[in-house]
């Protein structure tokens, strides 16, 4: 049997995970001929990081990234990944579990009559490892496990109840609402006479033994009951009690999750049912308080996804989705933070074991054109710039360096390896830039039946404008493209003489600070202190704190920026320079105005930001440190995040239905069943993929609401 020529278009996530599921199969080169086309020097698409060697080797990133502990697929992939790879023990990351830490604090910011406070959220880790192994839960399991986190959540409430609250419990106990709420229990649980008895506990018993007895509705009347005992019992009280408030907003989430999942048919037809309104809006609907809608949690949903303010929407079902499975799913704990960019910790291992099992790579390949044949149905050609060219075309070009003994990818290309290494050096070229004026050296075309039998498209769905039009002949695709829509996004990194004790953080305890729904654009700061041992810095100035930031791009930028990508004009070459110029401005704001809140041993309020205390191989003075750090705007189409608008997600094509009968896709932009802009979907969809491919069956957890 020959074998079948397989041209990956991209090295993102979703490829690389699809190449190594089919590379896992046993005697898999008998079968197939897999070439892997890349753009620029890099793998990981926005995941990609880069080691500075100019500047103490340190990290730079797309942004923040974090695995939660419900990544069932991604956890099991990279785990799998790292058995093969088989590193030394003793060689630094040798294993998954020291390559990631769990983390069980998140501090969420409030917004207080316009005075900021710290809301932190303690998640109790259980002994699960991440991974396969227990499966997921039904939409009505959902159900049950989140009435019994109420339940946990009430009784804890009950314990530490201030005195007014007990005030307002007396107060109503003998009410006419109460006698309605133990007319309804009564049926279902035994009720004592005892007037001074808590309603909300009756009710969310009732519900729970409601829910096991398949009586859906009567769990959704006793859930708006409790939502109005919990108004009873608060009223008055929350505007000067932030533990109250807290504990209200969590009740009231809940309560209107339960009720709306039951009323909307959610439990009977999955998620995707409620796709059709925004999330904050499906709150709304079900009668969330306006303070829950304006909480800081209901806003971190948002800030998961780049969201922001009222920025963009997001599709009801999807968000529900994956808020249910990080809350009531999670395994170990309910984040993980990488001992080292995304780039070392992911990427690196996964090309070694690929390119050992003799998968090939090739670099500085920018995909131009996809076109079809003439009958269009098929992909017929695939039009590529050869962007830099080998000085030995007889070896591959290596792409990685080793950092204190750890294989990494460098932030730029390894200009020795090229012939036009000296060019690309002093022009400062991006090789990762649409907006790039450099004049690839060759190109080349890859024929169908010739060097390609199948297409899997793993570039970003951003950059189909330029590079796929001609595929827009599908309505489902051209509904897709246009439907789909993804946004830039920004972030900076700032290196610190100071540790986070210095700097007056007040939850060290908990672990380093993770922190979101602050002030946008920069909604989320993380402590990322853990990977000062990963970079090397000369002797006297290594940073005792690495801060990363990241958020949404204003609103005002990012139209200008999406119009590029949707017409495919990238003529402006200054327009990268501008915009990382804007992600510098918003931080400076940031550090100045905004830092204070959150480091304030450092920065007291009012005295204005001290640049002395950022790291500067350069020793610069004043605003100058400021300059040397790291800023970065996500402003090319493969790098912006694909978001999941209202109604969006039914425009979306699983990997096998494209309507072109040699072209499968990749991605978190796909229908994948998750339809997240996240790890986990991405790697979901690589698998869905190689499933496609091989005609191997095989499960893929949490890609159904069963």
């Amino acid at each position: 049997m020959s074998q079948k020529k397989l041209a990956v278009l991209g090295g993102g996530m979703g490829s690389l995970t699809c190449v190594y599921k089919i590379t896992s199969e046993q005697n898999w080169q008998d079968k197939y001929d897999i070439t892997v086309y890349q753009l620029g020097w890099r793998l990981g698409g926005k995941g990609a990081s880069g080691r500075n060697g100019e500047v103490g080797q340190r990290i730079e990133e797309h942004g923040l990234h974090l695995w939660f502990g419900f990544y069932d697929n991604a956890f099991n992939l990279i785990q799998q990944c790292y058995k093969d790879n088989n590193r030394q023990p003793g060689t630094p990351l040798a294993t998954w579990e020291e390559a990631f830490t769990g983390y069980n604090m998140i501090c969420l910011e409030e917004d207080i009559d316009g005075k900021w406070e710290h809301w932190p959220i303690t998640i109790e880790p259980n002994s699960l490892t991440p991974g396969y192994g227990v499966p997921h839960p039904t939409v009505e399991e959902y159900m049950y496990r989140l009435l019994d986190r109420l339940k946990e959540h009430h009784d804890h409430f009950l314990q530490r109840k201030s005195v007014a609250v007990q005030g307002n419990i007396n107060a109503h106990a003998q009410t006419e609402h109460m006698s309605l709420i133990k007319r309804i229990v009564s049926p279902l649980l035994r009720v004592e006479e005892d007037l001074l008895i808590d309603a909300g506990s009756l009710l969310i018993r009732a519900a729970s033994v409601a829910a096991r007895a398949g009586q859906h509705s009567l769990v959704g009347e006793l859930m708006k009951h409790f939502k109005a005992w919990m108004l009873h019992i608060t009223a008055g009280l929350m505007n000067d009690d932030s533990w109250l408030r807290r504990d209200f907003i969590i009740s009231d989430l809940a309560a209107v999750t339960i009720a709306g999942m039951v009323e909307d048919g959610v439990i009977d037809k999955g998620f995707d049912v409620i796709n059709n309104i925004d999330y904050r809006d499906w709150l709304a609907k079900h009668d969330a308080a306006q303070i829950t809608l304006d909480s800081a949690v209901v806003q971190a949903v948002y800030g998961l996804v780049f969201g922001g303010k009222q920025q963009y929407t997001f599709e009801a079902g999807t968000a529900l989705r994956g808020l249910l499975r990080m809350a009531l799913t999670f395994k170990g704990h309910v984040y993980y933070r990488m001992m080292a960019g995304m780039g070392d910790v992911i990427f690196a291992p996964m090309y070694q074991v690929l390119m050992a099992r003799g998968v090939k790579f090739q670099f500085f390949s920018k995909v131009t054109n996809i076109g079809l044949t003439s009958d269009n149905k098929s992909i017929a050609k695939i039009a590529i710039d050869i962007q830099a060219t080998l000085k030995d075309p007889n070896k591959p070009y290596n792409p990685l360096v080793n950092v204190n003994n750890l294989p990494s990818w460098p932030s730029a290309p390894d200009y020795n390896q090229l012939v036009q290494g000296d060019a690309l050096k002093n022009q400062q070229v991006n090789l990762e830039s649409y907006y790039s004026t450099w004049k690839a050296p060759l190109t080349q075309t890859l024929t169908w039946g010739v060097d390609f039998d199948e297409v899997i498209l793993g570039i970003s769905i951003g950059a189909f404008p330029a590079i796929a039009s001609e595929l827009n002949v599908s309505t489902a695709w051209a509904n897709m493209v246009n439907n789909v829509i993804p946004i830039p996004t920004i972030a900076y990194q700032l290196w610190l003489k100071s540790s986070i004790q210095q700097m007056g953080w007040p939850y060290i305890s908990d672990g380093l600070a993770l922190l979101g729904s602050y002030e946008e654009p920069y909604d989320t700061w993380a402590d990322m202190s853990d990977l000062i041992v990963r970079e090397s810095w000369p002797a006297g100035y290594t940073p005792q704190n690495i801060a990363y930031f990241c958020g949404p791009t204003p609103a005002i930028y990012a139209s200008q920026i999406l119009k590029n990508a949707q017409t495919g004009n990238f003529s402006n070459a200054d327009f990268p320079a501008q915009q990382t110029s804007v992600a510098q401005n918003y931080a400076l704001d940031y550090v100045q105005n905004l830092s204070p809140h959150i480091w304030p041993g450092i920065n007291p309020a009012g005295s204005g930001f001290d640049f002395n205390q950022l790291t500067d191989l350069n020793n610069g003075s004043g605003q100058a440190r400021f300059n040397a750090q790291f800023f970065r705007a996500n402003i090319d189409p493969t790098e912006l995040y694909v978001m999941s608008f209202t109604n969006s997600s039914q425009y979306r094509i699983k990997t096998d239905k494209t309507d072109f009968s040699n072209l499968y896709i990749t991605g978190d932009w796909i229908d994948n069943g998750f339809n997240a802009g996240c790890i986990e979907a991405t790697v979901m969809s690589g698998l869905q993929t190689a499933r496609a491919v091989t005609g191997v069956s095989f499960e893929i957890p949490g890609e159904k609401d069963k």
